[in-house]
C-alpha cells in the first residue's frame, strides 16, 4: 500500500480508529469521576450524615481552634494594657514580702551554724545581708511615705482652719528623714553598727584631707 493510499485510509477511518486498526494501540480509558454523595439533611433539626470513610472531628474542635488562635502571649511588665507603674501601689501590694525575707533570714542563720565550709559560710552571710538590707530599704520607704502623708494632712488641716500652712524646706524634711532613719536603726539593733561605720568613713575623709594617707 502506497503512502497516498495510507493517508486516504486514515482520513476515511479517522485518526483514532486508524491508530487502533493499524498500530494496535488503545487509548487509556478515562477515569471515572467519583460520584459525590449529596449528604443533605432532610430536616434541619437532624444531625448531618457523614461518610464513614471520612474522620469525624471531635465535638467543639472548630471552636477550640478558634479560641487557640485568639490567645495572645504578652509580658505584663512591658505591656501598655497593664497600666502605668505605680511604686506606691506596688510597695503596698507586696508588703508581705518583707515577712518572707525575715523568715528566710532565720532559716539562713540556722543553716550558717550547720555549715563548716568557709566559702559556703561567706555565701550565706552575703545572702543574709542582702535580704536584711532590702527589708531596711523597704521600711525606710514606708516611713518616708508616712512622713509625707502627715505633712500633707497638716497642710490640708491648716487650709480647712483658714490658717497659713507651713511648708517644710528641704533641710527640714531631710532632718526628719534622718531622725526616722535613726529610729529605724535603733529598733532593728543596728544603730551602733551604723554609727561606727559613719565614724570610720568620716575619719578616712579627714586623713585624706590632711594628707596622712
Amino acid at each position: 500500500m502506497s503512502f497516498e493510499e495510507i493517508m486516504q485510509l486514515k482520513e476515511q477511518l479517522g485518526a483514532k480508529v486508524y491508530k487502533e486498526a493499524v498500530l494496535g494501540s488503545k487509548s487509556a480509558p478515562a477515569k471515572k469521576q467519583k460520584s459525590k454523595t449529596d449528604l443533605k439533611r432532610l430536616n434541619k433539626n437532624r444531625p448531618r450524615e457523614m461518610s464513614s470513610r471520612k474522620q469525624v472531628p471531635f465535638l467543639g474542635a472548630e471552636h477550640r481552634v478558634e479560641r487557640k488562635k485568639e490567645v495572645e502571649l504578652r509580658d505584663p511588665r512591658f505591656d501598655e494594657k497593664s497600666g502605668d507603674y505605680n511604686i506606691e501601689t506596688f510597695k503596698k501590694n507586696y508588703k508581705f514580702v518583707t515577712k518572707i525575707r525575715d523568715k528566710e533570714v532565720g532559716q539562713l542563720k540556722k543553716q550558717l551554724d550547720e555549715v563548716a565550709d568557709t566559702e559556703e559560710k561567706q555565701k550565706i552571710k552575703h545572702t543574709m545581708q542582702r535580704l536584711v538590707n532590702k527589708n531596711v530599704e523597704d521600711k525606710r520607704w514606708h516611713i518616708k511615705q508616712q512622713t509625707l502623708k502627715k505633712e500633707r494632712d497638716n497642710i490640708q488641716k491648716s487650709h480647712n482652719e483658714g490658717q497659713q500652712p507651713h511648708y517644710l524646706t528641704k533641710k527640714e524634711r531631710r532632718a526628719k528623714e534622718l531622725v526616722a532613719q535613726f529610729e529605724l536603726l535603733k529598733s532593728t539593733g543596728k544603730l551602733n553598727k551604723h554609727l561606727e561605720k559613719r565614724r570610720k568613713k568620716n575619719a578616712a575623709k579627714d586623713r585624706k584631707r590632711i594628707g596622712l594617707d
